[in-house]
């Protein structure tokens, strides 16, 4: 098996200054490809990018709440659009044919998935 260029401690501790994948091959002028790669054979690895992510989600949800405390209208319909569906608090679309009398028609063409 071929010798990897940089171990695991390093890799990681590059995620954790660089944040993504991105990031990360930035700092040790890679793909990032390379540190999906990582992620991939070692669950360390992968830990660290998982909790990179929470920690910016953690970050949107104090950016929602600072708006929603600011009263804006765009994060109180967002939030309630999410988080009050079980509150009855849903956004519905109807959709009909033309003239609400005729059906609708849906056509479905078929496709190769490339992998």
């Amino acid at each position: 098996m071929k010798k990897e260029k940089f171990t695991v401690s390093e890799v990681i501790e590059a995620i954790k200054v660089g944040h993504t994948p991105v990031g990360a091959a930035n700092i040790l002028k890679c793909h990032s490809d390379t540190i999906r790669n990582y992620a991939r054979r070692y669950p360390t690895v992968k830990a660290r990018l998982q909790a990179e992510r929470e920690e910016l989600v953690d970050y949107a949800e104090s950016g929602l709440r600072a708006a929603l405390l600011g009263r804006e209208a765009w994060a109180i319909a967002f939030t309630l659009k999410t988080l009050g569906k079980s509150k009855g608090y849903v956004e519905r679309t109807e959709v009909s044919g033309a003239a609400d009398t005729e059906p609708i028609t849906f056509v479905l063409k078929e496709h190769k998935v490339i992998e």
